[in-house]
């Protein structure tokens, strides 16, 4: 397997080893989530469908209705969208529904100012005014979503609330606020438009007025040569004519705007003189008549009398003054008539005339300007009318094709998806700390992580490998299975133990004594037994006198491993009085069956403290004597972690093997072992760590170099 592929059934090795902690994640977040789930005020939304119609209608004429294309139709609605989530919406909805002294919508403490207030700070004035209308605001536009279906002309509208019924009612009023809003607008439009156009058109009447003046101010001012041009004097005639109308008109005109203002005035006297009306002076003179009998003296009995009469005449000349008056518009009206004809009839004799080229042509240019005039000032009085009836007649482009109802469950909290997600999210999270514990905190599982961790080269990993048959101790492969990977990797480890041992003997005469291998570890059961074993018996099979001996004298267990029950072991040679051992050392030592390595068993469980046996000089002795008999002794130790008696044997070693379980052995215990191995041996001794019982995959080393292995005898 190349280094940049996945290691598929080494991710599941370490998802096996870390399954309870994987399974505690996952219980414990899901725990939590489903108690805030059901904890959450569950919130209900309602939704309004509403169609949009982006084509331009005109309800007075069918035939402008028109379409888009399609990417107009599409940044249409979605515009539309927009706009009915927009502020000015809401404000309308929050208007419409009196929002802001809801219960759920409407102004309330904060979270952080209850929160202050348990604690016993004052609690703030609730805000006002603006400051409270954002407050709303803010609420119902979280409350709100409006999205567009798909690709199609509808609108979804939807609101959430706490109350079901709420939450419908507030979703149609956004729909109605929204269609009213939308034919305001077009409305608004419309109106807009047509002040425009009314500001234009009276532009458009003044150059009328003005057009006309100019017109028949040039006939005026030249009536004289165009009547001696033409030969025709008739025409100065008719431009006589129309002057006296012109003035009889401005003199009724003015007489009747003279007594309209003393008639508003009530200013009888005014009336009488510029009115030289029969019935006003009949009734003038019945006035007088009745001021000169109030102001006599013997009139105090009918003063009353006389007054109401008074009054009545005096309203009696108002009422005869108005009908003088409209008899004057009339009359002014009917002179206005007479001298538009008049005007009319004399343009067109004046046209029709032999006139000379010149004046020929500036009559033909004031005349066309006139009629420019008129035309411009009718199509915007069609146009002005038109938009006023628009304004009135105007329809919104959006419809409600579906109400809102009020929903029977709540959307949110939806517990059974929160409680799914929790899941995956709790498995991710427990699979992300089974990894985080496997490589940062729990055992070590690469050369890499021995290195970084321990700043110490890793002498040899072996892998987890089990005998022929069940009861086969695993350091019998050595013997049983020379060129298996195991094998490999104790023949690759006791290489690293010698080169430690020579390195650190360096200066000693070798051929003065044997070398002492210790082998250790943290905890129980993590290995060392059997490594111990396997290095004697490669030793030995390498042609070296090789002595293990048994030093765990709480727990021994290499008597199990050779399968044999001894009688004396380890704790009775200590415990005898002989000063030297060179005569009763080969009498405890019994033969490995499956090579030529000596073993000294431990033969019970020691009923003494143990370090007592191992720190004295006895102990000493028998390792000058192991020393002075073999090439090679492996001690055996108890676990570093429960046990002080390595911390003692050490400083006999020349060498520690510090056995660690493949992602096993907690990274701090390591640390802390070894650590406390090389105090007791003041540095001298070196510790060199071998990772046992490897997870490893066959494909992954033993495919790349099948060719240099085997597992038969």
């Amino acid at each position: 397997m190349e280094e940049s592929e996945i290691d598929i059934r080494g991710i599941l090795s370490l998802l096996r080893r870390r399954l309870v902690l994987i399974v505690a994640t996952t219980v414990v977040v899901v725990g939590v989530a489903t108690s805030v789930a059901f904890t959450l005020t569950p919130l209900y939304s309602a939704s309004a469908l509403v169609m949009v119609d982006p084509s331009r209608k005109n309800i007075l004429d069918d035939s402008a209705i028109s379409g888009n294309s399609s990417a107009a139709d599409n940044a249409r609605i979605d515009s539309e969208v927009e706009l009915a989530r927009s502020d000015n919406v809401l404000l309308k909805v929050i208007q419409r529904e009196q929002l802001v002294n809801d219960d759920e919508f409407g102004v309330s403490i904060g979270l952080t100012a209850r929160l202050l207030s348990f604690l016993g700070v004052p609690i703030p004035d609730l805000p006002t005014g603006d400051e409270a209308l954002n407050q709303v605001l803010a609420k119902l536009r979280n409350a709100v979503s409006v999205q567009r279906r798909g690709l199609t002309y509808l609108i979804s509208l939807q609101v959430r609330s706490e109350d079901r019924q709420k939450a419908a009612e507030l979703a149609n009023a956004l729909a109605e606020v929204y269609i009213e809003d939308q034919l305001s607008s077009k409305v608004s439009g419309a109106l807009g438009s047509l002040t425009v156009i009314q500001s234009r058109l009276e532009q458009a009447r003044s150059a009328i007025v003005s057009s006309e003046t100019t017109y028949d101010r040039f006939i005026s001012d030249n009536i004289d040569a165009i009547s001696r041009d033409s030969g025709r004097s008739d025409l100065a005639n008719m431009q006589a004519r129309i002057a006296a109308l012109e003035g009889a008109r401005q003199q009724s005109a003015t007489l009747a705007s003279t007594v309209q203002t003393a008639i508003a005035q009530a200013d009888i006297n005014a009336i009488v003189s510029n009115l030289e009306s029969d019935a006003v002076g009949a009734l003038e003179a019945q006035r007088q008549r009745l001021q000169r009998d109030l102001s006599a003296p013997s009139a105090n009995a009918s003063e009353i009398d006389l007054r109401e009469e008074l009054a009545r005449i005096e309203q009696s000349i108002l009422d005869a003054a108005g009908s003088e008056v409209s008899a004057l518009q009339d009359e002014v009206q009917q002179v206005q008539d007479q001298t538009a004809n008049l005007r009319q009839e004399l343009r067109s004799e004046v046209i029709g005339s032999a006139l000379s080229p010149d004046t020929l042509t500036q009559i033909f240019q004031l005349q066309q300007n006139a009629e420019l005039a008129r035309r411009q000032y009718q199509t915007l009085l069609s146009r002005a009318q038109d938009l006023e009836a628009q304004a009135d007649l105007q329809l919104a482009d959006s419809r409600v094709v579906s109400t809102a109802l009020a929903p029977n469950s709540a959307s949110f909290p939806n517990t059974r998806l929160i409680i799914l997600l929790a899941g995956l999210a709790g498995l991710g999270l427990g699979v992300a700390l089974a990894f985080l514990y496997e490589n940062l905190i729990g055992g070590f599982t690469s050369d890499e992580q021995v290195a970084t961790v321990l700043k110490r080269p890793l002498a040899a990993t072996i892998p987890r490998q089990t005998g022929r048959v069940e009861t086969e101790s695993r350091a019998d492969l050595v013997v049983t299975s020379p060129l298996s990977i195991f094998s490999e990797s104790i023949r690759r480890a006791r290489v690293a133990f010698d080169q430690a041992m020579r390195l650190s003997r360096r200066g000693d005469d070798p051929s003065r004594s044997g070398k002492v291998l210790m082998v250790t570890s943290s905890n129980p059961n993590e290995g060392k037994t059997t490594l111990a074993l396997a290095i004697a018996r490669s030793a030995s099979m390498a042609g070296q006198s090789v002595l293990l001996i048994d030093c765990d004298l709480r727990k021994p267990s290499v008597h199990r491993h050779l399968g044999i029950e001894p009688a004396t072991g380890l704790q009775e040679l200590l415990q005898s009085e002989e000063p030297d051992y060179s005569e009763s050392l080969p009498q405890i030592i019994v033969q490995d069956p499956y090579s030529n390595a000596s073993v000294i068993v431990g033969s019970r469980r020691s009923s003494v403290p143990t370090d007592q046996l191992l720190a004295n000089a006895t102990f000493q002795r028998l390792l000058n004597a192991a020393r002075r008999s073999f090439d090679f002794v492996v001690l055996d130790t108890p676990p570093v972690g429960p046990v002080v008696d390595p911390l003692y044997i050490c400083q006999q070693s020349d060498a520690i093997a510090f056995v660690v379980k493949w992602a096993s052995t907690s990274q701090s215990d390591v640390k802390k072992n070894i650590a406390a191995l090389e105090d007791a041996s003041d540095g001298r001794v070196p510790v060199l760590v071998t990772l046992t019982q490897q997870e490893q995959s066959r494909s992954e080393y033993y495919k790349k170099y099948s060719g240099y292995y085997s597992y038969s005898t």
